[in-house]
């Protein structure tokens, strides 16, 4: 079959895949100047008197979602196109595949990776939730992998499903990974997605199926009352805490699952040290890190990883000069540990510490300024470095949430040297 040359906007190149219920083209948009997936759907399967309706909705729903969720860790649909002779769908595209390769023996990712991975997904399906959205088909095959090894999740709009026969039929849905409420045709919450997450973190860190059945029948009473190997007798050197969190999170009770992705995600934050060797600080400690600073309490997630693209972090020793009076810059800098020293003409000023930032005035005032003091490590001080050209590619209330962050630094700096005046006048 020929590859169309175009599709509204779109220049098609290539067929990235089909399937069967849409085929995916690699395409341009010479506006946005990017590469998108774009999916075409098989219109004849909309008149499909059986499951027509089962298809309409979800295209419905993955065409609603244009525009709406934007997070680091989502795949983004930019356009959607519904109508009676052809439907399509325009989103981001993920170069690197799905972690399905990942989920069988002998392809194995590091531990570590994993947990990584894992925690993201908590991040991105939170966010998620907060906007009214559960995805209901989590599984390897719906997380890409970005050229740079990133993790995005996609198929947001998976429709509701609570036929299970009918989810076997149509494709739409894995019933190896639906909890037992989905099994059972109840209400769905986000913890039918808590649950799905820790069969997938099961798959990725064992290569096996938590289950094995000849038929789906059989499958459904395993989800419902069958407990499934332990993941350290398929794979030994998995920590035991690393077990117990998979199990909570496949619990069949919800009451006895996790309730919250954040608890999840809290608790895949603190297990994400245990591999790590010193100097290698995972983005999921630093965002955790940045998450418990009160220098960012009124940002959301979303802005922290904007912050941690483009933010570089240094850790550097006691006694280095991070900063010179009188030389010119204009980066600032967010101290995440340790202290440092504030000295004009070899007179202490005052010591800062980790929650506070220095070098912030340059960017304030637009443009390449002279420092006004040295900043030297008191201690051990690691620090995060950005630079106002970095930052003015943030989005607009991640930039307005730096500068009321740092009102409040300038605020609480007067405050202080208000009260030393007074001392002395005293």
């Amino acid at each position: 079959m020929k590859i169309p040359e175009s599709l509204g906007k779109y220049t098609l190149t290539r067929k990235l895949g089909q399937g069967a219920t849409s085929t995916v083209y690699l395409g341009y948009d010479s506006f946005a100047k990017r590469e998108v997936a774009v999916k075409v759907l098989k219109q004849e399967i909309l008149n499909d008197p059986k499951m027509g309706k089962l298809y309409q909705r979800q295209l419905d729903n993955e065409a609603s979602l244009a525009g709406k969720l934007s997070h680091p860790h989502i795949v983004a649909i930019y356009d959607a196109m519904i109508g009676d002779d052809a439907s399509h769908i325009v989103m981001e595209y993920v170069s690197g595949g799905t972690l399905e390769k990942y989920a069988e023996p002998g392809f194995l990712l590091p531990i570590d990776r994993v947990v990584e991975y894992m925690f993201k997904c908590c991040r991105a399906l939170n966010y998620a939730q907060f906007n009214g959205v559960i995805h209901r088909d989590i599984k390897p095959a719906n997380m890409l992998l970005t050229e740079d090894g990133d993790i995005k999740i996609s198929d947001m709009g998976a429709a509701l499903l609570l036929n299970i026969e009918q989810t076997q039929v149509s494709n739409i849905g894995s019933p190896g990974y639906m909890s037992p409420e989905q099994v059972r045709g109840e209400v769905l919450t986000h913890q039918t997605d808590i649950y799905s997450l820790g069969v997938v973190m099961y798959r990725l860190l064992t290569g096996h199926a938590p289950y094995q059945a000849p038929n789906l029948a059989n499958l459904c009473q395993q989800i419902l009352h069958a407990v499934p190997p332990t993941l350290r007798s398929l794979r030994p050197e998995i920590p035991p805490q690393l077990e117990r969190v998979v199990l909570l999170a496949m619990h069949k009770d919800k009451k006895e699952r996790y309730q919250n992705w954040k608890d999840f995600g809290s608790d895949l934050a603190a297990l994400g040290r245990f591999e790590h060797k010193a100097a290698e600080v995972s983005q999921t400690e630093n965002f955790t890190t940045l998450r418990e600073m009160s220098l960012f309490k009124d940002f959301t997630d979303i802005e922290l990883w904007e912050i941690l693209r483009v933010g570089e972090w240094q850790k550097q020793p006691a006694q280095t000069v991070l900063m010179r009076e009188d030389e010119m810059g204009d980066a600032f800098y967010i101290i995440v540990g340790g202290s440092v020293s504030v000295t004009k003409n070899g007179r202490l000023l005052n010591v800062i510490r980790s929650d506070d930032c220095f070098g912030e005035m340059a960017y304030i005032s637009g443009r390449v300024v002279a420092r006004s003091a040295t900043i030297t490590a008191g201690t051990e001080v690691t620090v995060m470095k950005i630079l106002p050209q970095q930052l003015a590619r943030l989005s607009d209330h991640c930039q307005l949430h730096f500068n009321q962050a740092f009102l409040r630094v300038m605020a609480d700096r007067l405050r202080m040297a208000d009260d030393r005046f007074a001392k002395l006048a005293n």
